[in-house]
């Protein structure tokens, strides 16, 4: 039943957003909120999210009763679902399709090529959207459906590290919006390279530095991390009260830049749509699931070697401590941002693999 619901999900966003990238994108934003806002994540019932997909699916899988679903019950309602899905679906497939159309792009000597770069990634709508909705989704409604129970994180405080226990409500909000930066920061940073790719290659053949722009690529790239991290940060102000508001936006701003850059690399080496995958991919397995206090207070030996644990342990600290202990932690994370600094620009510099996954995309 999850599977036809989606692929009615996906047939519908098929016609109604022409460009395959930023349908794929809408497609996981339903995926993420309709099953880690829905009691599948939260673990609560809420009467807004009785309207989501796959609510009445996940209670009846589950084996736990809504006992809201009348009538019909909880497996009947979930195959109204199913069936009114694929009719709507189908009728909708069958009545029209569109074509998504390529937008040229210039660029020339650095600043031409930054405000270029800033113009292009202004007009691709699905991004200005996300950059709205996505802090609302992952900080806002983590508030909203944060159950009422004391979760236990380890964090460090004047250099000894223990186990403290905190009020989930207080600190969900906290936790979620470093995810919601990464994932977006690192489709932006695939979107500003894979989608210039074309307008780079024939700069080079025109003789253009390749300095320049790399720069200028990174420099779009920089531009975004920054208005992502103010803009998550504006709305997590609001539910959530920082004990170092200055370190803690600066780990979120780290974050962002970290998987901007992984998105970046993974652009032109997986192509658009394969891009988009991992892109959401990473940074959720990384700081959703592998580093997060939701499932363990520390994470696992080997959790070390990704790029989120610097940076998760420097936001914990920031955020649920009122001193600063983890000088450790914050310089790994600097050595995966210098680190990821080199490989985009030997990437971008290189143009191999921009030309081949921009043929074959």
């Amino acid at each position: 039943m999850f599977a036809l619901i989606y692929l009615a999900i996906g047939a519908l966003v098929a016609v109604a957003v022409a460009n395959p990238v930023n349908g794929a994108v809408v497609i996981l934003l339903i995926w993420l909120l309709d099953v880690f806002v829905g009691p599948a994540g939260s673990g609560g019932d809420y009467v807004f999210t009785r309207w989501f997909p796959t609510h009445f699916v996940t209670m009846w899988m589950a084996g736990t009763p809504s006992h809201h679903a009348g009538r019909l019950g909880d497996l009947g309602i979930a195959l109204v679902w199913v069936v009114g899905s694929l009719v709507v679906a189908g009728a909708v497939v069958a009545t029209g399709s569109r074509t998504a159309r390529r937008r040229q792009r210039s660029a020339g000597q650095f600043p031409t090529a930054l405000r270029f770069g800033l113009v292009d990634l202004r007009r691709n709508a699905v991004l200005l959207v996300l950059l709205v909705i996505v802090p609302a989704a992952f900080v806002l409604l983590s508030r909203a459906t944060t159950p009422g129970r004391p979760i236990v994180v380890a964090v460090k405080e004047n250099g000894v590290t223990s186990r403290q226990p905190f009020w989930f409500p207080d600190v969900h909000a906290g936790v979620m919006a470093p995810i919601g930066i990464g994932a977006l920061a690192a489709l932006v940073g695939m979107f500003v390279v894979v989608d210039a790719a074309a307008g780079d290659n024939r700069l080079r053949q025109a003789g253009y530095r390749t300095g320049v722009m790399v720069s200028a690529r990174l420099g779009v790239v920089a531009i975004a991390a920054i208005a992502i991290t103010l803009a998550t940060m504006v709305v997590a102000a609001t539910v959530f009260s920082a004990k170092q508001w200055v370190g803690y936006v600066a780990a979120n701003l780290l974050v962002a830049a970290t998987y901007a850059l992984i998105g970046v690399v993974i652009g032109p080496l997986l192509g658009k749509v394969g891009g988009v995958f991992v892109a959401f991919l990473i940074p959720f397995l990384d700081l959703g699931i592998i580093q997060s206090p939701m499932l363990r207070p520390t994470p696992q030996e080997w959790a070390r070697f990704l790029p989120g644990y610097g940076v998760t342990k420097v936001l914990f600290d920031t955020g649920l401590t009122a001193h600063f202990d983890e000088t450790g932690p914050l310089l790994m994370g600097f050595a995966w941002l210098v680190g990821l600094l080199i490989l985009a620009g030997l990437i971008l510099g290189g143009g191999h693999f921009v030309r081949v996954r921009n043929k074959v995309g």
